[in-house]
């Protein structure tokens, strides 16, 4: 890639903030609450517990093979037909997820607050605007990222203080009702959206401008997204109680429409649904950039850019024919986790293993070549 696409670590840190937050807030409480009803909070628990796991996972996979993205990767231990099979599932797993996250801005908008407003339009504008973010390079992204972030903070923490007055403790009552595999299978939710995505970043991390990313910087974000999740996840089941968030679309939204300081501060949603909007945007942008560098790699093109005005317009039509509705769209909420999860298995755990048997036919160190 080109010399100007680099970052700092501070900026890798933010992106990795961003992303880990990203989209969850649309639908994260209503998937583990569906599973787990008021014990959600302890699956937010176990699963961002298990998610940290699961990201230093990656971050370790990935320093088996400094400066090596994914599609590097798979070629290096597999070949390149196989690999390059194994790196064209990776992106269309990359692309259908910015498709995905594209989407829910568009049900979330045309449902909630634009009801006038034809999906289509709506899916356009953001997608344009993401693909422009994608065109300008990483750089760029990163340093909005830095401005947008202090805001981002400010908005979520003016959020929780507006909502801990609405909260009832009695809510989460009785604590542990639920049996330990439910609380399992509703941390999973966690596991695979925040965190076995971030296989994403397998093809970013080479773009640092030091050396490498240490695991104690690597941690920090991950544990700061990783109190974002539980709060989200125990304030909607405070405020709504289980049943209430299991069955909103959008339970943080409906959430945030309970402020009311003195019948004065009301009606405070339509500003904190920002944040809401800022996350799942650079979630998108991170996810459709790394996309746009795989298949610059796989193919051997010179510059990505060639590529973002064609990519524009099949992820706006992909974006709008991948679910009938809103309803349908979030019912694919387990299937995907678990595509989700298969991703790390196999695009990770199987090309490791290939790794180590050739290293001893070859009798060579187990280590990185």
């Amino acid at each position: 890639m080109q010399a100007e696409q680099r970052v700092s670590v501070r900026q890798m840190k933010v992106l990795l903030i961003f992303f880990i937050v990203g989209d969850l807030m649309w639908y994260l409480p209503s998937y583990t609450a569906g599973v787990a009803d008021q014990d959600a909070w302890m699956a937010a628990l176990l699963g961002v517990g298990l998610g940290i796991g699961v990201s230093s996972f990656i971050y370790w996979f990935g320093s088996r093979f400094p400066g090596m993205t994914i599609i590097d990767i798979h070629r290096h231990v597999l070949g390149k037909f196989a690999g390059g099979i194994l790196s064209l599932l990776f992106l269309i797993h990359l692309m259908s997820n910015g498709s995905a996250q594209i989407r829910v801005i568009g049900d979330f908008m045309t449902t909630q607050m634009m009801t006038e407003t034809p999906l289509r339009v709506v899916l356009f504008l953001f997608a344009a605007v993401v693909l422009i973010s994608v065109r300008m390079g990483l750089t760029v992204i990163a340093r909005t990222g830095q401005v947008f972030f202090m805001m981002f903070m400010l908005l979520f923490t003016i959020l929780i203080l507006l909502l801990i007055p609405e909260s009832e403790p009695s809510k989460i009552l009785p604590i542990a009702s639920h049996s330990a595999a439910d609380i399992i299978r509703g941390g999973l939710f966690v596991v695979a959206f925040p965190y076995c995505q971030m296989t994403v970043f397998l093809m970013l991390f080479p773009l640092l401008e030091e050396e490498r990313l240490s695991l104690k910087q690597y941690m920090i974000p991950l544990i700061i997204g990783g109190a974002v999740i539980i709060i989200v996840v125990t304030l909607s089941i405070l405020v709504l109680g289980a049943y209430m968030t299991q069955h909103q679309l959008y339970s943080t939204y409906t959430m945030a429409k309970k402020i009311s300081i003195g019948n004065f501060l009301q009606r405070l949603e339509a500003i904190l649904v920002i944040n809401y909007l800022l996350s799942t945007y650079f979630k998108c942008v991170i996810t459709l950039y790394a996309f746009c560098r795989g298949l610059t790699q796989l193919f051997g093109l010179r510059d990505y850019r060639v590529l973002t005005l064609p990519i524009f317009l099949f992820i706006f039509g992909y974006s709008y024919v991948i679910s009938t509705n809103v309803v349908f769209f979030n019912s694919l909420g387990p299937a995907w986790a678990l595509w989700e999860m298969s991703n790390v298995i196999f695009l990770l755990g199987f090309v490791y293993v290939v790794h180590l048997l050739k290293g001893l036919i070859k009798g060579k160190p187990l280590h990185s070549s």
